[in-house]
C-alpha cells in the first residue's frame, strides 16, 4: 500500500449535486480503494442572502435538506464503486473553496470536478478548484476528461520543487501499475535555427543538454521506484499545449501548482491554468508545501 502524499491516509472529495461532481467522487473512490485510504465526502452549504428573511427556519432546512440528498448519493455511487470503503461527511454552511482548503489541512488528497452546477453556486473550475489549487495544503485533484487506463504524464521543468512534483508522478504511476512518461518542453532562442545559428547558438547541443538534464532528474525518482517504467521526451513548443498532447489516453497528468494565495494568487500559473482548462484526463495539482520539500530531501538523502 501507498500511503498518499499529505498529513492523512484520506481522500476528500467536494460535492454538489452536478454530474460533475458525482463523476469526481466515483473517481475519488477508486483512489481511496487502490491506496487503502478512507473516502471523505464534504459539501458546503449556500449561505442565505443578507437580505433573506428566514424567520421559521424553512429555507434554512430546505437547503440543508437538498444537500444532504446529495450526500447521499454521493455515499451510494462510492461504495457502488468500491463498496468496503470507510466513508465520513461534513456538511457545513461555508463557501466550497474554504471549507475545502481546511480539509486540506490533514487530508492527503482534495478531489474535485471539473464544472459545478453553473453561476456563481457552481463553477468549480471556474473558482473551487482554482482557489483551492493555490491555497491547499495537499494535492489536488481535478476530475476531467475521459477515464483511461494509460500511463501517468508529468510535466518536467527546471523548478527546484518539481523533485516532489516527480515524486507524486512515479507514486502515482507505481501505484497504477502503469509506466511514466515525462515530458519537458521549450522554446529554442530566437525561435529559428538558422537565425540562431548565425549568432553562434546551436538548437541540438541545447537540445542534448536539457535531454541530460531531464534524465539526470528522472534517474533521481527512478531508484526510489524501480518497477516504473519511463518514457522522456524533451519536445519544442508550449509546455501547456505538449503535455495536453501527450496526455491523450492517459490515467493522469501530474504537474506543479505555483499559486500563492491572496489576490496574486488566484490564479494558477499559465500553463497550470491552461492544462486545467484542456486536459483530456484527470489532472492532479501538487503545490509543494516547506514540509512536503523537507520529507523529499530526507528520502532522496
Amino acid at each position: 500500500m501507498i500511503v498518499p502524499i499529505g498529513h492523512s491516509n484520506e481522500v476528500v472529495v467536494g460535492v454538489d449535486g452536478s454530474e460533475s461532481a458525482q463523476r469526481a467522487v466515483r473517481w475519488a473512490a477508486r483512489e481511496a480503494d487502490r491506496r487503502g485510504a478512507s473516502l471523505r465526502i464534504v459539501h458546503a452549504e449556500l449561505p442565505l442572502p443578507a437580505d433573506a428573511l428566514d424567520m421559521t427556519g424553512m429555507a434554512r432546512s430546505a437547503l440543508h435538506d437538498e444537500a444532504m440528498g446529495w450526500v447521499r448519493e454521493a455515499v451510494t455511487g462510492a461504495l457502488d464503486t468500491a463498496p468496503a470503503l470507510d466513508i465520513t461527511y461534513r456538511v457545513e454552511v461555508n463557501t466550497p473553496a474554504w471549507l475545502l482548503e481546511q480539509e486540506s489541512a490533514t487530508a492527503g488528497l482534495v478531489v474535485v470536478g471539473s464544472r459545478g452546477m453553473g453561476g456563481f453556486t457552481g463553477l468549480l473550475l471556474g473558482s473551487v478548484a482554482v482557489a483551492l489549487s493555490c491555497r491547499a495544503k495537499c494535492p489536488v485533484a481535478v476530475v476531467r476528461g475521459d477515464e483511461a487506463e494509460g500511463p501517468v504524464v508529468v510535466g518536467v521543468n527546471g523548478a527546484p520543487h518539481n523533485w516532489v512534483v516527480l515524486d507524486r508522478a512515479f507514486e502515482e504511476a507505481e501505484i497504477r501499475g502503469a509506466s511514466l512518461v515525462a515530458v519537458h518542453a521549450w522554446h529554442p532562442p530566437l525561435g529559428n535555427e538558422k537565425l540562431a545559428e548565425s549568432v553562434g547558438i546551436v538548437w541540438s547541443e541545447l537540445h542534448t543538454v536539457r535531454d541530460a538534464t531531464v534524465a539526470q532528474r528522472l534517474e533521481a525518482c527512478a531508484d526510489r521506484h524501480p518497477g516504473v517504467r519511463v518514457e522522456r521526451h524533451v519536445v519544442h513548443g508550449s509546455a501547456a499545449h505538449r503535455l495536453v498532447e501527450f496526455a491523450a489516453g492517459a490515467s493522469l497528468l501530474v504537474i506543479g501548482s505555483h499559486g500563492t494565495g491572496g489576490l496574486r494568487g488566484k490564479l494558477l500559473g499559465s500553463t497550470s491554468q491552461a492544462v486545467v482548462l484542456h486536459a483530456p484526463c484527470p489532472v492532479l495539482l501538487v503545490r509543494p508545501g516547506l514540509d512536503e520539500q523537507i520529507d523529499h530531501a530526507r528520502r532522496a538523502g
